[in-house]
């Protein structure tokens, strides 16, 4: 559906090209077409209340209910990304509740995770609890778990906090400020590819920050701007808020609230949750671990402040593990059968060039300890 003469198209015209649209011949028309564009026409412009003429809700009934089961899983996932251009009003909250449970098995968990590789912060987890209304929200959360109940196997979810576990950024004196760890961007892709239902699925890694998302997200997208630049794989990411930077408890109860997200949105999956000692993740991971152990399988702990033997083993006892580089988290995962060993090797080897090439000093001597624990 080009827009050939380049102005906007009008709900009318849109409306009336897709009728003409022979039947299983729409999923083509709009792999072609600008679905921003077409959203913009049933909202009216940025200055009208959307759905206020008849065509306008015909258009958003035709997408969204009598012609969905024509769309591919792709069409449906760019379809209603482009609907973050609605206000949440009762119709387009409606009308998306209508579209995701208009999928169900495998069809609807490909939805899932396409949504969640959009490439922005309007991903699913934005959907489901910024754009639908409290009854649709609820409704779209039963057919999850609903789902959930008919899933055949237990695919693994990634949950990875970034400062400190990511990059170095705040209490690591190891490593030059700034520092992406050495193994890190190759264990999450093989955590990514590793013993999943599908390895190729994208959207398998959420990245979860109390950093705030801003507004419109641009901390979020900054945020995963900054990360898609280091070649992770397709993700998405849980931000905070501005409130939430001030102290532990509160950066530790946003990172919680995410999780409660991510469960509710993968009550089907596995998760493992990878964070660092300087802030609230052990206390975040001990937490996690304690209302979902079924699920939460593996809790690392990236040890960048030197915890002390007995923190390490009150940790283990709450089930979070902690590790002092990339090799030790990867040999770990490796022994559970969560990525593959040769995988793991090839961690190994990538942190134990990095170390050798920094210049002597303590920093240095504490990672060479630690390696040689790990191995041990």
């Amino acid at each position: 559906m080009p827009d050939t003469d380049r102005r906007p198209i009008t709900a009318s015209e849109a409306l009336e090209r897709l009728r003409r649209t022979p039947e299983g011949a729409l999923d083509a028309v709009l792999a072609d077409a600008d679905l921003d564009a077409l959203v913009r026409a049933i909202a009216g412009g940025w200055l009208t209340l959307p759905l206020r003429t008849r065509s306008r809700r015909e258009l958003l009934d035709l997408l969204t209910r009598r012609r969905i089961d024509e769309l591919s899983a792709e069409t449906v996932a760019r379809l209603l990304h482009a609907m973050r251009r609605l206000p949440p009003t009762p119709s387009s909250s409606s009308a998306i509740r209508d579209a995701l449970r208009s999928r169900t098995g495998e069809a609807f968990r490909d939805l899932k995770y396409l949504l969640n590789a959009s490439g922005d912060h309007h991903d699913l987890e934005h959907i489901v609890f910024e754009h639908l209304l409290p009854p649709d929200r609820e409704a779209v959360l039963a057919h999850i778990r609903e789902q959930a109940e008919q899933a055949e196997h237990l695919e693994l979810r990634i949950l990875c906090d970034i400062d400190d576990t990511v990059r170095s950024l705040l209490h690591d004196p190891r490593w030059p400020r700034g520092t992406v760890y050495p193994g890190v961007v190759a264990l999450l892709h093989a955590l990514d590819r590793g013993r999943s239902g599908d390895p190729w699925r994208p959207g398998d890694l959420t990245f979860v920050t109390a950093r705030p998302g801003g507004p419109r997200g641009i901390i979020e997208q900054y945020t995963r701007g900054g990360l898609a630049d280091l070649g992770m794989p397709p993700h998405t990411v849980l931000g905070g808020s501005l409130l939430n930077l001030f102290t532990k408890s509160r950066i530790a109860a946003r990172k919680l609230q995410n999780f409660e997200r991510e469960r509710l949105l993968f009550p089907e999956c596995r998760k493992v949750f990878i964070g660092d000692s300087g802030q609230a993740d052990p206390q975040v991971g001990a937490a996690m671990r304690e209302r979902d152990p079924e699920f939460v399988v593996r809790v690392l702990i990236h040890d960048v402040v030197g915890l002390a033997e007995p923190e390490r083993a009150a940790l283990a006892a709450q089930g979070v593990e902690t590790f002092g580089t990339y090799a030790g988290a990867a040999r770990m995962l490796a022994d559970d059968g969560l990525i593959e060993r040769d995988a793991a090797e090839a961690i190994d080897a990538e942190v134990r060039r990095a170390v050798a090439a920094l210049e002597p000093g303590p920093g240095r001597d504490r990672l060479e300890a630690a390696l040689a624990a790990e191995a041990a």
